[in-house]
């Protein structure tokens, strides 16, 4: 008989709960993006967010639970993202999540929500990568190159400054493009050629040559001197944008993958659905012969069936949170 996690998704600023079956499959899933209130402010507003969370939470478990067609003795775990994320948006998931464990009397498990972007790569999968393997968790809160095995995760290196969407939504702003940064820069880029401005190459400096990490702070202030010019090109200024960006992510993936024989990279979180580092993944993991597991688009972005997907593993271990967590590295006592 297969078992059912209901997972629910409020680290940033959409609202989403899915149901997962153990074979990783989606039953149901609802999100509610706040996408078209925070545009008008340039970005997430995180009290703005928290008291969204607070209006739609139950709607949305309930509209997740109608759709599935399962009851709550279907149910065999509570999924909740428990950290790293605003405080104001992770208390309302965490508070609601609790408050289904108690009520529907099943065990809590607080989600790491790096894991859950890991775990999203393999939503609707046959089946999982061998360990060891390379993630690469690229969004607009995280650019974390991670090594995942039998003992756990391991960061091999992360951003120094801006994660790679927070600097396309400030360029993106910065140009006039909208919000979120990420679809319409890419879409921009397309029609644009990279050659045009000769921005500069990111952690170029030797003292990083050997050094899996990321930033991308300098590259802002380069496409904000373009724009104070006339006449500028937007749509190549954004083609070399992005151009310089994945160039330095693929260069950090290829160091990575130089240092140590890995069975499969993944790559996931808001920016795995770019379509130039897609491409790239493609690339490389043949270059190195190699698994690649990418999300299906819908799973890119924060939702609440990866929170369901990566709890798997923890209750099939028996490792459950207490009830009485805070928003916090995760807690758990064996049961």
């Amino acid at each position: 008989m297969s078992r059912y996690i209901i997972g629910i998704e409020s680290s940033c600023d959409d609202t989403s709960v899915g149901i997962v079956s153990d074979s990783l499959d989606v039953v149901s899933l609802k999100t509610v993006s706040q996408t078209s209130i925070h545009k008008l402010f340039g970005g997430v507003i995180p009290e703005i967010a928290a008291r969204n969370h607070i209006a739609w939470i139950f709607p949305a478990i309930h509209r997740t639970m109608i759709e599935s067609g399962l009851t709550r003795n279907d149910i065999s775990a509570v999924a909740v993202t428990g950290y790293p994320g605003l405080v104001g948006s992770l208390l309302v998931g965490v508070a609601a999540a609790k408050g289904l464990a108690i009520g529907w009397n099943k065990p809590l498990i607080a989600v790491d929500h790096l894991d859950a972007h890991i775990s999203s790569a393999f939503i609707g999968k046959k089946k999982k990568p061998e360990f060891p393997y390379l993630a690469l968790v690229i969004s607009g809160g995280h650019t974390s190159l991670i090594e995942v095995s039998e003992k756990g995760r391991n960061t091999l290196g992360e951003t120094i400054d801006d994660a790679a969407g927070e600097a396309y939504d400030k360029v993106a702003k910065m140009a006039g493009l909208g919000f979120p940064g990420g679809p319409v820069i890419d879409k921009a880029a397309q029609s644009g050629d990279p050659k045009k401005y000769d921005l500069p190459y990111l952690l170029k400096h030797p003292r990083y040559s050997d050094e899996t990490v990321f930033s991308f702070s300098g590259i802002k202030s380069a496409v904000k001197r373009v724009l104070d010019e006339q006449d500028v090109d937007i749509s190549s200024l954004m083609a070399a944008f992005q151009d310089r960006v994945m160039e330095l992510v693929e260069r950090k993936i290829k160091l990575a993958l130089s240092m140590k024989k890995y069975e499969a990279l993944i790559i996931s979180g808001g920016v795995s659905a770019n379509t130039k580092l897609r491409e790239i993944a493609s690339v490389v993991s043949k270059q190195h012969e190699i698994e690649l597991f990418l999300p299906d688009l819908q799973y890119c972005q924060d939702n609440g069936a990866m929170v369901a997907a990566a709890a798997f593993e923890d209750l099939q271990a028996g490792r459950f949170s207490d009830i009485d967590m805070d928003v916090a590295p995760t807690s758990r006592t064996k049961q």
